[in-house]
């Protein structure tokens, strides 16, 4: 029976996802604030809304559901973890509790539940001036990454290799802080592994190696995302495994199936 299916996002990431719920005969609807998202193409219907704009995104669906189509459910392609939740809070769908979302959206937050879990994670602090980020870098050296508090996926995260002017790095990261809270940890030395993976019933599915995936399971159950689709990314340093990020969204179009089934109650 097709069930009609909200997408998150319509940036680029979304685009084979909204084709293979397409493909499986639902309903596609597609929010993005942008006119020209790239995933509106394959959608029924658009909503014109701000992924990050929780109520925002919130009150186009509600009133979508109310006057064109009953949504059935809600997939979150972006970073935007609070705004998935408030959807499905509002529209009573299956999803993540809002108090998981508020956890994932913010990264310090994030941070002392991977402390009090065990969950390994880089050296990390709160700063409020870009003296402070000097202090930080005077004392530990330039390999570090300044990110907004916010848990926004990359924007506004910047990675530091050298002394340079770290008075724009730190606003240009405020910038893109609605609070205005900024973050800096360690850069570890390392490249970092992006995983998508799927929680079910506490258990981590992914393609890559078992212990990151043990690793990333570890991670989304300290914040307490027990089923739902998830986005982690490790860096590993002298031997040792790190979680640098973790988001509540749908990463490969490959477990897009399993998503949905689990966005509709299935």
């Amino acid at each position: 029976m097709s069930k009609t299916l909200l997408i998150i996002s319509g940036g680029q990431e979304a685009v084979d996802i909204a084709k293979a719920v397409r493909d499986s005969g639902h309903t596609v609807v597609v929010s993005d604030a942008d006119p020209q998202a790239p995933a509106f193409a394959f959608a029924d219907s658009c909503l014109i809304a701000d992924v990050h704009g929780a109520d925002e995104t919130a009150a186009a669906a509600e009133r979508y559901n109310r006057k064109i189509r009953k949504i059935d459910g809600v997939l979150c392609a972006a970073d935007a973890a609070l705004t998935a939740a408030t959807v499905a809070s509002r529209l009573r769908l299956p999803g993540q509790p809002l108090h998981v979302a508020e956890l994932i959206n913010d990264r310090l937050m994030t941070r002392r539940a991977f402390a009090s879990a065990g969950v390994p994670t880089p050296w990390h602090m709160e700063i409020s001036t870009p003296q402070a980020l000097q202090r930080v870098m005077i004392a530990r050296g330039c390999d570090l990454v300044v990110k907004p508090v916010e848990n926004r996926g990359p924007l506004g995260v910047i990675r530091l290799t050298a002394a340079g002017d770290f008075a724009r790095a730190f606003g240009e990261v405020r910038r893109h802080s609605p609070s205005e809270r900024v973050m800096v940890e360690d850069g570890l030395d390392s490249a970092r592994v992006t995983i998508a993976a799927m929680m079910r019933d506490r258990r981590c599915f992914a393609a890559n190696e078992p212990a990151m995936a043990e690793l990333i399971g570890r991670a989304a159950s300290a914040l307490g995302i027990n089923d739902g689709p998830v986005v982690g990314e490790i860096a590993t340093h002298q031997g040792m495994m790190y979680v640098t990020e973790i988001s509540a969204r749908l990463g490969s179009s490959a477990l897009t199936a399993d998503a949905a089934r689990l966005a509709l109650g299935e």
